[in-house]
């Protein structure tokens, strides 16, 4: 066994260049997979231990207005109650509503103040949160401790943010003060959940029951959630009929309390709790979600990296079969059997296996860097415990028998009698056993080609996405978010605008604006309508509403196409609005929808008195929507500012008055302002990611196939050694000979290129699908694929088809 191991080292050391590519190649591929594997099992691996999973449901909210649908993660506030009261078959009924909190003051163990500002993940709820969600209590009964009007249950970690090393216990009765007004007692304090979970929240408050208004039953708030846990055989469709027919009635009543019809459909949807972390198509604030489908296509691109570096592996492996021909038959002439030479093989593939999962270590932390924006929040945090081993395990044991068995049984088919004929040549030249190698290669290089290609259409979409025209000019502007919690403190009220008039008059200041963002995230819309007298019904649209003020649109450089700007004021008095809103409301023209008024539904009327050329509001994901500008101070809540001149230096020189003219208007808070470009550039975060790891696939799949192109490279050569020394007596030229040698290999790879297009355009048009707005695929982004694989084959393989073209035609003569 140890002669065995040794001879095996001693023979890895001898064929060193091709030991160094077969460890290198499937090192690439585990690295590779180890990463996949992280991502995946840990976005599986969400609320994994919450028991009665399979009962567990979230009831959340769709809407449809103006033939879009969308989903809401929150339902109407009332709606717990109704559902314990009136829908039988549930076991609990869990409302967890967001808190918002601006400062929190208590003191530590030795009575030393503590504030902390806006300290987020607070929840209000009852006693069934902790019932469904398995905590480990340090202090407090889970029972009582929410009972009472002011308390609050900790978290370990913020209980310690709160009172230092005081113990849970000592904590239980301490006060805490929130917004300098309201103070509550601690009554409980639990351990952190010890794996990923949707369920964030640090602070628990109680949630009082409250008599709610028939209008609160129209309203949705997304941090307003409800989960339901039904007793096992409950009929799940006749719960969500009784709910259905529960927001029906308070939806139709409010709509003949009011007098007016509710325009827009909503509906409940019952979700399992299992499909809670994958709803990508919720968009809620702050939570970190997974989508299934990108889930399941790196677990793809996993499997396909690993075939590829088994072909890898064969194809190398394979190249070396005539140098070992002779070795092999003089052990079966000594009487081997093909078990004990397939052993053999296959031990040695065990080993270059395992040094390339070694490997695979350092490679593995060197991705981790690389992705860093791309790996979820936490996920280095998360131990997967002996799941990795088992992992690796497999992984190890799956590319073994992948990768060694053909090699294991083509070196069985050596001829002791050809050895004792003096030939020593495994017949290696069989136009079958090499067309299968050239079918791997084609395979390889299809593989390669559709990242290639998915690679430079992903670019372009990037580049369009960020260089296209916006309907407004986003260069050279610095956006500042005033702080939640400043806004809602009197001692800063309205101190924004201050600031405003104050960097107005520095000099390397174009405009300042307050009011919301063009593009963002966020979004607020209401129901406008527009009644002329003379048809039946009005016009009703649900329209997204901009808080500006009369500088917004000179920041901005925005194109008043008919119309004036809105006037200086504190509230909404006129309407500024896009193109997009005048063919929704059916103006025939910009110009005709001047003086014309709307209302919110039964507000008072006001007028339409310009427009604006369309903008984009949100990302290139979703088409545009109807927008009005409108004056309302109290939700200016950022500064726009447009830096004058197109010189970098003075931009950073006047980012540093702006930043001290900030720390004297808000002393202490920390400055946030940033160039509005990088902010749109945020937004595509996630298209970003997937095109990292689209161009990580690619180099991945590039590297193994042209490794897998060499070993051919090398195969060939060896076995038209001597008919390239004949054409080499006979008069061939050196780039004749390295012509002829290069031709198969562009073939094999435009062959390739043929079978890879479709493929590519199919899977990128199905992606581009996404946007509302995207490029077209041109015929010249495959071309240009080709041409880049065309051009990494002939680098790959001109080494040796040099080396071969340059050799002694007398010697290749007399050796073979």
């Amino acid at each position: 066994m140890h002669l065995s191991i040794k001879s095996m080292f001693r023979r890895l050391w001898r064929q060193r260049l091709f030991s160094f590519l077969n460890i290198a190649g499937i090192a690439v591929s585990v690295s590779a997979c180890w990463v996949i594997y992280r991502i995946v099992s840990y976005e599986y691996s969400f609320d994994s231990q919450l028991p009665d999973r399979g009962y567990t449901y979230r009831l959340v909210t769709g809407l449809k207005f103006d033939q879009k649908e969308d989903y809401n993660g929150g339902v109407s506030a009332p709606m717990y109650q109704a559902l314990r009261e009136e829908v039988p078959g549930m076991k609990r009924v869990v409302p967890v509503f967001g808190q918002w909190v601006n400062t929190v003051e208590t003191r530590d163990q030795q009575q030393r103040p503590i504030v902390v500002d806006a300290p987020g993940e607070i929840v209000a709820t009852d006693s069934s949160y902790f019932a469904m969600v398995p905590y480990t209590w340090l202090a407090g009964n889970p029972a009582t401790a929410l009972q009472g009007p002011e308390s609050v249950v900790l978290t370990e970690s913020r209980a310690k943010s709160y009172f230092g090393s005081l113990s849970p216990q000592a904590m239980l009765g301490r006060e805490i003060t929130y917004n300098k007004e309201k103070t509550r007692m601690v009554t409980g304090v639990v351990k952190d959940l010890g794996y990923p979970s949707e369920f964030t929240a640090q602070e628990f408050f109680r949630l009082p029951k409250v008599d709610y208004s028939l209008a609160q039953w129209t309203n949705t708030n997304g941090s307003d959630k409800v989960y339901l846990q039904l007793v096992p055989g409950a009929d799940t469709a006749k719960v969500m009929a009784q709910i259905s027919r529960i927001g029906a009635d308070k939806w139709n009543e409010h709509s003949r309390t009011n007098g007016f019809p509710l325009t827009i459909k909503r509906w409940f949807k019952l979700m399992p709790f299992e499909d809670s972390h994958f709803s990508t198509y919720i968009n809620e604030w702050n939570i970190h979600k997974a989508n299934k489908s990108v889930m399941r296509g790196l677990i793809g691109l996993g499997v396909l990296l690993v075939i590829v570096a088994c072909i890898n592996f064969v194809n190398l492996t394979t190249a070396q079969l005539p140098q070992r021909s002779l070795s092999l038959g003089v052990r079966k002439v000594l009487g081997s059997s093909n078990g004990h030479l397939m052993r053999i093989i296959m031990g040695e593939t065990f080993l270059i296996v395992l040094l390339a999962v070694l490997v695979a270590f350092p490679l593995t932390g060197v991705a981790y860097r690389f992705l860093g924006d791309i790996i979820p929040q936490g996920m280095l945090n998360y131990a997967p415990g002996w799941g990795i081993v088992l992992f690796l395990a497999a992984l190890l044991t799956a590319i073994t028998l992948l990768a060694g068995s053909y090699p294991a049984w083509l070196m069985t088919r050596v001829q002791p009698a050809g050895i004792i004929q003096g030939q020593g040549v495994l017949n290696t030249g069989n136009n079958r056993r090499l067309a299968l190698r050239k079918v791997l290669i084609v395979f390889q290089f299809v593989i390669a080609q559709v990242f290639i290609a998915g690679t430079l259409i992903m670019g372009a979409q990037m580049n369009y996405t960020l260089k296209k025209e916006l309907g407004f000019n986003k260069d050279a502007v610095v956006t500042v978010d005033i702080p939640w919690k400043l806004l809602r403190d009197s001692a800063y009220a309205n101190k924004q605008y201050v600031l405003a008039d104050v960097l107005r008059n520095e000099a390397g200041i174009a405009a300042v604006s307050v009011g919301k963002v063009p593009l963002m995230d966020g979004y607020t819309s209401s129901m406008y309508e527009y009644y002329d007298g003379k048809q039946q019904d009005p016009v009703r649209r649900q329209v997204y509403k901009k808080a500006v003020d009369t500088a917004y649109i000179r920041v901005y450089n925005m194109q008043l196409v008919a119309g004036r700007n809105i006037r200086p004021s504190d509230t909404t008095n006129e309407y500024v609005i896009n193109e997009t809103a005048v063919k929704a409301f059916g103006f025939a023209s910009p110009q005709e929808a001047i003086g014309k008024t709307l209302s919110q539904m039964s507000s008072k009327r006001l007028p339409i008195v310009g427009v604006v050329k369309d903008f984009h509001t949100r990302d290139f994901h979703i088409s545009m929507d109807p927008v009005m500008l409108i004056a309302n101070k109290e939700d200016g809540t950022s500064l726009n500012v447009r830096l004058a001149g197109n010189d970098p230096a003075q931009w950073q020189t006047t980012l540093k008055i702006m930043e001290r003219h900030w720390h004297a208007m808000y002393p202490g808070e920390e400055w946030t302002g940033k160039f509005y470009d990088q902010t749109l550039a945020a937004i595509y975060k996630q298209d970003r990611s997937d095109s990292k790891l689209v161009n990580l696939a690619t180099g991945v799949a590039i590297v193994v196939s042209c490794l897998g192109l060499f070993g051919l490279a090398v195969l060939v050569a060896f076995q038209r050694t001597k008919e390239i020394g004949i054409r080499k007596v006979l008069g061939a030229t050196v780039t004749g000979i390295v012509q002829l040698l290069m031709s198969d290999f562009v073939k094999l790879v435009t062959i390739a290129f043929i079978i890879a297009t479709p493929i590519a355009w199919w899977g990128m048009d199905r992606w581009l699908r996404g946007f509302a707005y995207s490029i077209n695929i041109e015929w010249w982004m495959f071309a240009l694929s080709g041409v880049v694989a065309v051009l990494i084959a002939i680098f790959t393989v001109s080494f040796q088809a040099i080396k071969a073209a340059l050799s002694n035609p007398v010697k290749s003569l007399r050796t073979v």
